[in-house]
Parts: structure tokens; C-alpha cells; sequence
């Protein structure tokens, strides 16, 4: 287009009469505005993040292990997707591992629904490694919000009042990933 102009400007500086040329309207061909691909928006409940510190083998590593596996907590009640936190727990000793497993799997199996509780797990004390266990000894702080569990009619079946309250919790690197031992609220006096 631009060209066009420049070229009618030249030609009507000139003394003899430029012949007319007819215009012919110009057609531009617009490609279709990519359709922004929508980001997806989780429907349910999103497993935390795994810690990078989860790959040190140390009191850090401890720590970032134990408080991840209590904030997959939630997760897995809602999802009945065991299978992170079933390679980190350490059935044979963990009783509270192996009856939050037991739980999401009958609220899955009876296509109940699991809301809330999400939880907020700090360590407040970390101790050295237990050299007769083989794990790490920790006492962590567990936040967890309001919770309900709704049955597959729609009603609610079951509700879970907001609570903060210490835990112990003890886990083991096996060479390989970190195990959880035990979480108990009997908190032994330290």
C-alpha cells in the first residue's frame, strides 16, 4: 500500500497528466487469530509438590519428607490415589499410614466424596538420627482446616472441625526414598 502512495505522489509532480488507473480494493487475508488453548483448572484437589529437600538424606531431608507426607494427606482422602503415599509408608510399623490408606480406599469404593482438611505441617523440633531405629525423630505441627465427607446420595455423612495440634513423626531414608515410620500424637517428653 505504502508503495502505491509513494508512486501516485511521484507521478502527479509530473506537468502531463498521470492516466487514471482504477483501483481495485485490495483484499487482505487475515489467518485467523490463534484460540488461546484455555489452562486447565483443577476440578479436584491438587497434590502438593514434592520438596526438592526430599532428595537429601540428612535431618533437611527429614523434614521435607515428613511434612510432605502429611500434606498428602487431604490429597489422598479425596483422590483414593495411594500410590505416593503407599511407597512412603512403612506399613508394618505405620498403624496411622496403614488406616488413612484403609479410609480413602472405602470412601473411594463407596464413591463417597472427601472435602477440606487441607493440612499445614510444620516441624517444630528435629532431632538427630536415631541410631537404633534408623530414622529421624521429628515433632511437627499439624494444621488441618475443616473437612466433610458427602456420600454418594449427596449427604453429608461425616464432618471434621478444624484442629492444630503437634504430632510425632519418625522416618527413614532406605537407601533409596524417605519411609514413614510412625505419626502419633503421644508425644514423648523430649
Amino acid at each position: 500500500m505504502a508503495l502505491v502512495v509513494g508512486i501516485g505522489v511521484v507521478l502527479g509532480g509530473c506537468s502531463t497528466p498521470a492516466p487514471e488507473v482504477e483501483k481495485t480494493p485490495s483484499v487482505v487475508s487475515e489467518a485467523p487469530s490463534p484460540t488461546p488453548t484455555p489452562t486447565p483448572v483443577p476440578t479436584g484437589p491438587v497434590k502438593p509438590e514434592r520438596p526438592a529437600d526430599m532428595d537429601r538424606t540428612d535431618e533437611v531431608g527429614a523434614a521435607a519428607a515428613a511434612t510432605y507426607f502429611l500434606e498428602l494427606y487431604p490429597y489422598v482422602m479425596a483422590t483414593g490415589d495411594l500410590e505416593e503415599w503407599d511407597a512412603m509408608t512403612f506399613a508394618e510399623l505405620c498403624g496411622f499410614c496403614t488406616s488413612v490408606r484403609d479410609q480413602a480406599q472405602e470412601i473411594a469404593n463407596d464413591g463417597d466424596t472427601y472435602r477440606g482438611g487441607e493440612i499445614d505441617a510444620v516441624v517444630i523440633k528435629g532431632y538427630p538420627l536415631d541410631d537404633l531405629v534408623g530414622g529421624y525423630p521429628l515433632d511437627v505441627n499439624v494444621a488441618i482446616s475443616d473437612a466433610v465427607l458427602i456420600n454418594s446420595s449427596g449427604l453429608e455423612v461425616d464432618r471434621q472441625a478444624s484442629q492444630s495440634k503437634p504430632y510425632r513423626v519418625e522416618v527413614l531414608h532406605d537407601g533409596t526414598l524417605w519411609r514413614v515410620l510412625t505419626v502419633s500424637s503421644d508425644m514423648p517428653v523430649s
